[in-house]
């Protein structure tokens, strides 16, 4: 409207038009910068355009003696609360150097307005200084009253991430007193150690409290100083500070893990530190008792009379003293370079090796077996092993427990031999004859072959006894024992009775019972043949020298026939003892055949 109003009242001066247009684009500039909030930028054009602007108006208007000079001390002042002190300084400068080159200008003839303005210019003049200076303070205004929204949001913004972080910093205590590990900072230049709540509460102190080193070292344990004292030596050396100790609080020993991060200046020097203390009193605990479990299982172990020993995949990766004494190992070194297959006999290495696969997956297995294993001269030992699987050393291995069974087996076999077989001829006894007649038996019925039951008596044995002693019819019943022996097969049994009486059960002849008898009658009459032949036997003379006696023996035998009749053992051992009778009873030395529901014949 300005632009307008001076273009019809003074055409004639166009450059009137100058300050109008510049507050005009200074405007706009302004608007723009405000709708994309550019409030900084709106600010700056404002201040400095308004300042161009005023100048202009000034030259155009009656120099310094315009009615807008008014308006400079406004906008110095409004650029001295927009931008700085500084800023304003150099606005004043700026205008003051303005002020008296117009002055100059005027003194020398050089003034711009050298027309004069009409009173509806001086008025306009006087109008545009009041919407100037209404324009600035309303700017101004709204300026200060946008900053202060701002001042607001931020004041908000402020207050919210104060409780952000405040609920940060008690979730960090939570989280601290939880996992009983608290935090410090260490100003090494100063010696003074900041702590945490938690850190506090760890060490019985006041969380606000200031420590030294010395008031730090003060509390901990006088055995674990020196330690402690190195290891953070070592720290500012630019290595690792990771160290456990104990420290004493109200007379309580506790046990406390430090791990901190050390910073340097350029020059390498250390300055700062930042770390943290835990509360490892429990966890302590329980790796000491630990390891006490540990020190007592393993003094078991080591102590224990029986051989123990873990493996891995067949390696060998523990063994205690006593499987070093059952293996005849120098010392533990030398045995756990064997493996397992090196160990175990031949004959048993399948079932173990698939023992020891159904133990690392988890089968159900008899828990102890017998075995047999290798010493490491070679000899041969009787076990019993019982394994499991474990962890050692934090990998699966099975640990075997070896008992030495080789004297029980012993004891056991001389048991059985008392049980089953005669003293003085190792033949099975009565008791073991009567268990392979009910085989032989079961065999028949079985394969429908038939079998025999002899019952042999040497003649005149008694005479011998009683010449020559009890010691040289010791001697005759051996050499008859294995005369019988090597005259039948081995799958059949020769038994001594009692005395001079032997029973053999022989089995699978053939299906034909007629054939049978004759194979039976040929056996019979090869031991009558074998048996009677001479012996060579030593007797002991008065003087204790060996007499050597040459002694000649027969025998009676009987036999009865194993057939599909419902005979039992002792109806066997009865018949053939029957037809050995009538054998003696016929002269002696020739063998007879038990014929059931008739008469004995020869």
């Amino acid at each position: 409207m300005s632009v307008i109003a001076l273009r019809v009242t003074v055409p004639e001066q166009p450059l009137r038009l100058a300050a109008p247009a510049l507050i005009l684009v200074v405007a706009l500039v302004v608007i723009l910068a405000l709708m994309f909030k550019r409030v900084t930028l709106a600010a700056n054009v404002m201040s400095i355009g308004v300042w161009a602007s005023l100048v202009a108006i000034t030259t155009f208007t009656h120099g310094v003696r315009s009615p807008v000079v008014i308006c400079f001390p406004l906008v110095i002042m409004s650029v001295g609360w927009i931008h700085s002190i500084r800023m304003a300084l150099v606005i004043t400068v700026l205008t003051i150097l303005a002020t008296v080159a117009l002055a100059v200008a005027e003194i020398n003839g050089f003034s711009l307005y050298t027309l004069e303005s009409n009173t509806v210019i001086q008025a306009g003049d006087q109008i545009v200084v009041y919407l100037v200076s209404a324009s600035l303070i309303t700017f101004f205004v709204k300026l200060y009253r946008f900053r202060l929204s701002e001042l607001h949001q931020l004041s908000i913004e402020l207050t919210q991430k104060n409780q952000a972080f405040e609920q940060r910093t008690l979730e960090l205590k939570r989280a601290q007193s939880v996992a009983k590990m608290g935090s410090w900072v260490a100003d090494l230049i100063t010696n003074q150690i900041r702590i945490s709540t938690e850190a506090g509460r760890i060490l019985g102190l006041e969380s606000d409290q200031i420590l030294g080193n010395l008031q730090y070292l003060n509390l901990v344990h006088p055995n674990d100083q020196e330690a402690l004292k190195q290891a953070w030596q070592l720290a500012l050396n630019r290595q690792n500070f990771d160290q456990e100790h104990r420290i004493i609080v109200k007379g309580h020993v506790r046990w406390v893990r430090q791990k901190a991060e050390f910073d340097f200046d350029p020059s390498g020097q250390p300055v700062s530190a930042a770390g943290i203390i835990q509360d490892v009193s429990a966890l302590k605990q329980a790796q000491l008792a630990l390891k006490a479990s540990e020190d007592r299982y393993r003094t078991l172990i080591e102590w224990s009379p029986e051989a123990i020993m873990a493996h891995r995949a067949g390696k060998i990766i523990y063994v205690n003293p006593a499987a070093v004494r059952l293996f005849g190992a120098p010392y533990a070194q030398v045995l756990m370079e064997k493996t397992t297959t090196e160990l175990i006999h031949p004959d048993y290495i399948e079932s173990q090796t698939k023992r020891m696969h159904a133990i690392y997956n988890h089968e159900v297995i008899p828990p102890t077996i017998e075995c047999k294993f290798l010493r490491l001269d070679g000899q041969i030992i009787d076990v019993e092993v019982q394994g499991t699987a474990i962890d050692f050393d934090g990998e699966p291995a099975i640990q075997v427990v070896i008992r030495d069974i080789t004297k029980r087996k012993l004891i056991e076999n001389r048991v059985r031999q008392l049980a089953f077989y005669d003293d003085l001829t190792l033949l099975p006894n009565r008791r073991l004859l009567h268990d392979r007649l009910h085989q032989a038996i079961a065999a028949q019925k079985r394969t429908g072959n038939f079998g025999a039951v002899m019952f042999l008596d040497l003649d005149n044995f008694k005479p011998l006894n009683d010449r020559f002693g009890h010691s040289l019819g010791d001697q005759l019943l051996i050499e008859v024992a294995q005369r019988l022996k090597a005259c039948v097969r081995e799958m059949d049994t020769t038994a001594r009775f009692g005395g001079d009486e032997f029973v053999m059960a022989v089995e699978e002849l053939t299906s034909d019972l007629e054939e049978s008898k004759l194979l039976a009658r040929s056996l019979a009459e090869k031991i009558r043949a074998c048996l009677s032949e001479p012996y060579q036997l030593t007797a002991t003379a008065l003087g204790g020298n060996p007499e050597p006696v040459c002694h000649q023996c027969t025998a009676s035998i009987g036999v009865a026939m194993i057939t599909d009749l419902d005979s039992t053992p002792d109806d066997l051992v009865k018949w053939a003892d029957s037809a050995m009778y009538h054998a003696k009873s016929q002269g002696r030395n020739c063998i007879e055949f038990y014929v059931h529901g008739d008469s004995l014949f020869g």
